[in-house]
């Protein structure tokens, strides 16, 4: 099977795994001493059906997942990126936005990329020099240029990331524009951003496998990804900021929020 076709039917898999689980979660437990961190038993079934599938298709190449971490010889590479279970909270309380998601990287640039959306059945793909679809039909980011009018998520891992830093970031921010969205699922957010339903993403503190496809989905559809400095991610570091837009935002997200 074509590498495209074999991340969308494991990611259109896992989904249905996640579907069925929707609503009768058997078990719940924070992940490490962050309680807001948590994990189902739906997250570890659907992430076993994922790796499964990849080991049996391509042994040789090291996987960073979730919940079992990276497995493998080297980053170096071709390198899967895989959440199973983007927005565990989302899916545990009955919130109905969560997602798969899947990356093939080599050299920590997403070559490949499916985000999906099994409860709307809605998949977001994307290969590099290809150019990026929702359910097969081309996408693109939006022409939004004025941030007033802009549809924006800001969001930070606490842990991580400076908390005072990003409250000035929302300060600014909203001086330009109240509409704001924090949704719980950093690959759909990233995805939405790819479709033209959002038109800004930034993150601190971000794991690589929840961004990893997303990143290869917004740049195929005519938009910028980086740091918050404006430089090229490299997804073999397990965690990083993430700034995500249109070309025109992408730029005034950096000088006029981010540098204020």
């Amino acid at each position: 099977m074509e590498i495209g076709e074999f991340i969308k039917d494991t990611a259109l898999g896992a989904g249905q795994i996640i579907k069925a689980g929707f609503g009768n979660v058997k078990s719940r437990h924070a992940k490490g001493a962050d309680r807001g961190d948590i994990v189902t038993n739906v997250d570890f079934e659907s992430e076993k059906y994922i790796l499964d599938r990849i080991r049996r298709e391509f042994p040789t190449h090291a996987i960073f997942s979730e919940e079992s971490g990276l497995t493998g010889l080297s980053t170096e590479g071709y390198l899967w990126l895989v959440d199973p279970l983007d927005g565990t909270r989302n899916f545990a309380t009955g919130i109905p936005f969560f997602s798969v998601s899947i990356a093939l990287a080599l050299d920590g640039v997403a070559q490949f990329g499916a985000v999906y959306d099994p409860l709307h059945d809605e998949m977001f793909y994307a290969e590099r020099g290809q150019g990026a679809t929702l359910n097969g039909v081309t996408m693109q980011v939006s022409s939004e240029k004025d941030l007033q009018d802009a549809v924006i998520s800001v969001s930070w891992v606490r842990r991580r990331a400076d908390h005072s830093k990003f409250v000035s970031y929302v300060d600014r921010v909203a001086h330009e524009t109240s509409y704001f969205r924090r949704l719980g699922s950093a690959a759909l957010i990233g995805a939405y951003v790819a479709s033209g339903r959002a038109d800004v993403y930034m993150q601190g503190g971000i794991n690589a496998w929840d961004i990893a496809a997303g990143t290869v989905l917004v740049e195929e559809a005519g938009g910028i990804v980086s740091d918050f400095e404006g430089n090229a991610l490299d997804l073999r570091e397990p965690h990083m900021d993430i700034l995500a837009a249109n070309p025109a935002l992408h730029g005034k997200m950096i000088e006029e929020i981010i540098r204020g």
